[in-house]
């Protein structure tokens, strides 16, 4: 028996980083070989008809004993070939438009942690697909989601 889901297609028409903010923090001394940084991933969207936009957000909040602070959003545009119902185009959205988008923040952050003078960071790999479920059972609390942590990268 062959069962094809049908496939929703969409394309990419634009990515761009709307919004950097970085600070370093001038009382953090570097006096351990390892730096614990903790990062938050959020991911939203609208939509008008066929078109419709992603942001991703990815930031460091302040601290004493952080070297630095940051917050980057990345947006893109996205154009459907038909409307999808809205739970599909929400797994779109949060899922396959955020993975396009990511890299160009992780990029950004690497290139802007290297110019500030400090040790590049290479943000990891986000898991979209997790974090759509754990929006999801925001929505809906009955539904048990696995807990949300913070990505950890250790800066050497």
């Amino acid at each position: 028996m062959n069962i094809m889901k049908k496939q929703t297609l969409f394309t990419l028409k634009g990515i761009f980083i709307p919004t950097i903010l970085f600070r370093l923090n001038p009382s953090f001394k570097w006096e351990k070989d390892k730096v614990e940084i903790n990062t938050s991933v959020e991911v939203d969207y609208s939509h008008k008809g066929k078109e419709f936009t992603v942001q991703v957000r990815v930031e460091m909040p302040d601290g004493e004993n952080a070297p630095f602070s940051f917050a980057v959003e990345g947006v893109g545009s996205f154009a459907l070939q038909e409307e999808p119902p809205e739970n599909v185009l929400e797994s779109i959205a949060r899922i396959n438009c955020a993975a396009i988008i990511f890299p160009y923040i992780r990029e950004a952050i690497a290139d802007l942690t290297r110019r500030a003078g400090v040790p590049p960071l290479h943000l990891q790999p986000v898991n979209f697909v997790a974090l759509k479920e754990e929006k999801s059972a925001e929505k809906n609390p009955e539904i048990i989601a696995p807990k949300r942590v913070a990505t950890k990268k250790k800066v050497t």
